[in-house]
């Protein structure tokens, strides 16, 4: 017999923070503000690869720079990754704030943290400030630590240097990401870095939650060994969710009210199948020049294997329109945390709030596309964190070797303390959650096409709208975008020339 998963009370809290609605490229953004209350989120190791090689060292020799002040920009909601004022006794802060004093004692500088409003909305003015500061020539920031999103708007207009002119930068060191690095480079050219400083990849991970009980009761097979096996498919998973469905109030509708295999909502939640389903926007010629692939049959035929998943059956609940931020966090969280859905899709890092619960949960990676897949991918939601260095930043050496450094420690103490000890120990319910976040981790994949959605006008977005519109002419949506995506790619790459 079912169980009816009505709520047992009154018991969800409206879980919002400064979440925003993006019209583009993206939409709510993960809870940060769960990382600051003595609970870590979770870290993405560069290469995605684990933080398991303590003996690698980097290759900076010994420098000193008299007390030089080495200034980094960066986003007020992410101090998380980057600053901390004192040791609070909470893991993270005590790691990033132990990190940040090593390297000023071992290079004699003095770090000059400066923060300011960074969320998507406020994404123009994060740019101006940049671009003012460089076209002044005032030299006002080392570094920059941007949204990913729209950072990459500073490509154009002569505003960065080309890490691959920095000295002791190790881009085959496992705290910076090879997929990355590979994906963004373009004759040499690379303006934007991402890797262990960047905690936010593995915090805006995507990923899904599922009920065990409710597992358990409708007599599944345990989806552990599915996914371990390679077998954990977008059919596979259907096969469960469809099962799942219920007009618990009787009123002839399904609503947010009801019982349901799976909800999500249709931003970047959607997003992420693109990623999941290894279904590339772009990919680099012969020549290493990216070109538009979003004309294949596989961008068609994976889009309406997810339409069909999403749209064409009562067991998933996806809404009708695309959701603002507070209706991600005040409708479709609390279905699942009200116990009235079997799997959630979510943040990785937000587990950090699911923890008090009514709700045995554990954790699975997104689907595979079908069995011939070779390994899972994962998407990063697009506000996680690139690096890049103004062009009026020219003290090489000062930038590679603090810099260099800076990524080294977060590999050896902050990943750790984020990954392992936080994510893995306190918000995983089980040892088979803590093995699946590893894979969550490991397939965390980059796409050119993809980092550089807002530069291309969104070609990949096309799957959000059609779905959220309940559409599924995705042929004709690509006939009509693509001379324009075209035109977009050739002046993005005029920078990289």
């Amino acid at each position: 017999m079912k169980k009816n998963y009505l709520p047992r009370g009154l018991i969800f809290v409206l879980l919002c923070f400064t979440a925003l609605v993006l019209f583009g490229s993206c939409s709510a953004e993960p809870d940060s503000a769960a990382l600051t209350d003595n609970e870590t989120p979770d870290t993405e190791n560069g290469a995605g690869q684990q933080a398991e090689e303590p003996d690698i060292t980097d290759d900076v020799p010994d420098l000193s720079f008299d007390g030089e002040t080495f200034t980094i920009l960066y986003r007020d909601y992410m101090e998380y990754e980057t600053n901390a004022e004192s040791e609070n006794g909470e893991v993270v802060n005590d790691a990033v704030f132990r990190r940040n004093i090593a390297i000023e004692e071992r290079f004699g500088i003095k770090f000059n943290m400066v923060t300011t409003q960074g969320a998507w909305d406020h994404g123009p003015a994060f740019l101006q400030r940049v671009r003012n500061s460089v076209s002044a020539g005032d030299e006002a920031y080392d570094m920059v630590n941007g949204y990913a999103a729209y950072i990459v708007e500073l490509t154009h207009g002569g505003y960065l240097r080309n890490w691959k002119e920095i000295p002791y930068i190790g881009f085959d060191k496992p705290w910076w990401n090879r997929d990355f690095i590979s994906e963004m480079t373009i004759n040499n050219n690379l303006f934007f870095i991402t890797g262990d400083l960047a905690l936010s990849t593995i915090h805006m991970a995507n990923a899904l939650f599922f009920n065990k009980e409710m597992w358990a009761d409708y007599g599944f097979d345990d989806p552990y060994p599915i996914v371990k096996e390679g077998k954990w498919t977008i059919d596979r998973m259907a096969e469960f969710t469809r099962q799942v469905s219920e007009d618990l109030d009787l009123d002839g509708r399904f609503t947010e009210d009801d019982l349901y295999g799976y909800v999500t909502d249709t931003h970047n939640q959607v997003d992420a199948y693109v990623v999941s389903f290894d279904v590339p926007v772009t990919v680099k010629n012969s020549e290493g020049i990216p070109e538009l692939v979003v004309d294949s049959d596989k961008f068609t035929t994976a889009f309406l294997k997810l339409y069909a998943f999403m749209r064409e059956d009562t067991s998933t609940f996806a809404g009708t329109e695309q959701p603002t931020a507070t209706d991600i966090y005040s409708i479709y969280r609390p279905i699942f945390q009200n116990r009235r859905a079997l799997i959630f899709a979510e943040y990785l890092g937000n587990s950090s709030q699911m923890r008090d619960y009514d709700v045995d949960f554990g954790i699975l990676p997104f689907p595979k596309l079908d069995e011939n897949q070779e390994r899972y991918k994962t998407k990063p939601q697009d506000g996680y964190t690139m690096f890049c260095i103004p062009s009026t930043s020219v003290a090489s050496e000062k930038l590679g070797a603090v810099i260099e450094t800076l990524a080294a420690e977060s590999n050896k103490s902050v990943v750790p303390a984020f990954y392992e000890v936080a994510l893995k120990t306190k918000y995983a319910r089980d040892e088979e959650s803590s093995a699946m976040i590893d894979i969550i981790r490991e397939g965390i994949s980059f796409n050119f096409g993809i980092a550089n959605t807002v530069l291309l006008n969104r070609p990949h977005l096309v799957w959000r709208t059609l779905i959220s519109n309940d559409r599924d002419n995705i042929a004709s949506e690509v006939e009509r975008g693509m001379r324009n995506w075209e035109r977009d790619l050739e002046r993005l790459l005029e920078a990289y020339e």
